[in-house]
């Protein structure tokens, strides 16, 4: 068994945390083009890492033979490997893993000239850990001074999904993303002004980890999600507010669901934005998962024109 360092993106991770992948050596065939990504084996462990956001998300298990995806909705034509969480950072943050990795006290097999540690993984999808780094990586995740909040983080592109998974041949991927960010960051503006610009609500974008939300005791250990942004606003210690926001348009929308129901019980709000025609369908959903009376009541629905232009929601009742 080996233990293995991959590399991937943020994007990668968001768009599906339960999978590593490998682009194909040519198409059609089912054969990964990395080799070294063709000897990763089910039970090996493995360390997350995002490259360009120099984070390491956390340390999985493969639990799946290498499968092959004829037309994955994100990533296309691709080899794939199933994995699961073994060790994760607390809730809300990542390893920062190049101060871990510059520390004076840290030395790390995979990288022999430290100073140029970056070079060992330029064109590389995973490299094999010594016990040592494994180790060490796998204490790392839990220390403090290692630590880097999710919120800090901007979830972009790399030249990988630009050049490979679609977003650049696609045209509407990329004008999807800008209204993406458009619909958060209105949103963002309507929730600090709330409460009338005196008392402005914790506002986190982008990467949400839904155990920041959820109480400790029923964290999600094997599946972690994330949300599209959140406004918390504390009153005397107390709990007083708690908005999230859900932006969809070519994501699962039974992935949505799944994530909205397991929130819903815990906060004030969720505003749903996506496409017109979608919303019918992932109110049905949810009010099929949850309670239907909870979902009236907490859950607003909005068009991406709509949402952009006015403050007012769709209902899609009836």
């Amino acid at each position: 068994m080996n233990k293995w360092f991959v590399i991937h993106d943020l994007l990668a991770y968001r768009q599906h945390s339960d999978m590593i992948a490998n682009r194909v050596k040519a198409p059609g065939t089912q054969k990964p083009k990395s080799a070294a990504f063709a000897e990763i084996r089910r039970g090996d462990p493995i360390v997350y890492y995002a490259t360009k956001d120099y984070v390491v998300v956390g340390i999985f298990q493969v639990v799946s033979d290498i499968e092959y995806l004829k037309n994955d909705e994100y990533w296309k034509e691709i080899m794939v490997y199933k994995i699961k969480p073994l060790g994760l950072p607390p809730g809300g943050y990542f390893l920062d893993f190049k101060k871990f990795v510059t520390h004076p006290a840290v030395t790390l097999d995979l990288f022999p000239e430290k100073q140029n540690w970056g070079k060992y993984l330029q064109g590389k999808t995973c490299a094999v850990l010594s016990d040592k780094d494994y180790s060490m990586i796998e204490s790392a995740i839990s220390q403090d001074e290692y630590l880097k909040r999710i919120d800090e983080i901007k979830v972009a592109d790399t030249r990988w999904h630009k050049k490979y998974a679609g977003s650049k041949v696609e045209e509407p991927d990329v004008r999807d993303a800008t209204l993406h960010q458009k619909v958060i960051q209105k949103w963002k503006k309507d929730e600090e002004q709330k409460f009338g610009g005196f008392i402005k609500p914790q506002i986190k974008t982008n990467t949400v980890d839904l155990n920041e939300i959820l109480p400790q005791d029923i964290w999600l250990n094997e599946n972690r999600k994330f949300m599209d942004a959140s406004a918390r606003l504390d009153i005397g210690g107390q709990p007083f507010y708690l908005s999230i926001l859900e932006v969809q348009h070519k994501g699962s929308k039974e992935d949505l669901c799944v994530r909205v129901s397991i929130i819903l019980p815990f906060v004030t709000r969720v505003d749903i934005v996506s496409d017109e025609n979608a919303l019918p369908q992932i109110k049905e959903l949810l009010e099929r998962i949850g309670d239907p009376n909870i979902v009236k009541s907490r859950v607003r629905f909005y068009s991406f024109r709509e949402f952009l232009g006015s403050v007012h929601s769709t209902r899609v009742d009836g």
